[in-house]
């Protein structure tokens, strides 16, 4: 069987911190949202298309899992559509498991961790988490597990994952 994390929640709730200590674990592709940001991301953020990342995601992630390859998809997306039309690609290919996971974290810990930052495409300013947070509620998806990440470590967050793994 293969594998298909999607690592989702707020900005600044760790989770390419959390992809990368994963990655380094597993030896699994990484796959990030930002990772498309020059070809994609000023035009989804300039003309507010959330659609359009997905139906460019969408063949990417097709590609990896023809492959074979065992994925680590981070992304905010707090939209249900988006996660489902993951799931569904990810339904289509043969022998994978779909892992979706949201990873939370008090606002507190959120504006602190986005104030931190020095990357124009991220949000790293509390005005900016303020915008994100109040315009985009995420919504709950279907077997999804909740890790809460206050007061644990990246390294901790990536062990509850990998313990999931194991199971």
């Amino acid at each position: 069987m293969k594998h298909f994390i999607y690592l989702r929640g707020n900005p600044g709730v760790g989770k390419i911190t959390v992809a990368r200590i994963l990655e380094k674990e597993l030896g699994w592709k990484v796959l990030w949202f930002h990772d498309l940001k020059n070809a994609v991301y000023n035009i989804v953020k300039e003309h507010r298309i959330p659609r359009l990342m997905d139906q460019v995601t969408q063949p990417v992630i097709k590609h990896l899992l023809d492959q074979g390859e065992n994925i680590i998809y981070t992304r905010c997306s707090p939209d249900k559509e988006t996660v489902e039309g993951v799931k569904k690609t990810i339904d289509s290919a043969k022998d994978y498991v779909f892992h979706p996971i949201l990873l939370t974290a008090s606002y507190e810990t959120l504006l602190e961790r986005v104030s931190q930052r020095d990357d124009p495409y991220r949000i790293g300013s509390k005005k900016d988490l303020d915008d994100y947070v109040n315009n985009r509620t995420t919504a709950p998806v279907e077997g999804e597990l909740i890790i809460e990440t206050d007061g644990l470590s990246a390294e901790q967050v990536a062990a509850k994952i990998l313990a999931l793994l194991d199971k």
